[in-house]
């Protein structure tokens, strides 16, 4: 899996609902696997949308708080850590914990995906 950057999203609505679309082919940075999107979104603060396989299902959406020092986590390598002011804990591209202090992985997001759109419930 190739190291990217995160980058911020565009084409992102929020609809009435409090859903929020991504609009993937405008994300081209989510066609790739690694590939991720980071973007605010009102009821879960800051957010990445993931591409962790190929397939309209491969992704993950998790909120980027440590789930320990509650510090936004950053993009480093091939996943996330929570650097100072946090107390380094380590998280795969995923969100799935790798190294403690946290003890458990960050916030997973329900959502939906199709070719063309991914919508955060």
């Amino acid at each position: 899996m190739a190291t990217m950057p995160a980058v911020a999203a565009t084409g992102v609505k929020t609809l009435k609902n409090g859903k929020t679309t991504v609009d993937l082919v405008a994300n081209k940075v989510l066609a790739q696997v690694g590939g991720a999107l980071e973007l605010p979104i009102k009821k879960y603060g800051k957010v990445a949308v993931v591409r962790t396989s190929k397939g309209v299902k491969g992704f993950s959406v998790i909120n980027l708080a440590c789930p320990h020092a509650f510090v936004t986590v950053k993009r480093s390598g091939n996943g996330w850590v929570c650097s100072p002011p946090g107390h380094g804990s380590e998280f795969l591209l995923n969100g799935k914990l790798k190294v403690p202090p946290a003890t458990t992985d960050l916030k997973a997001i329900k959502f939906t995906a199709n070719s063309k759109l991914l919508t955060i419930n």
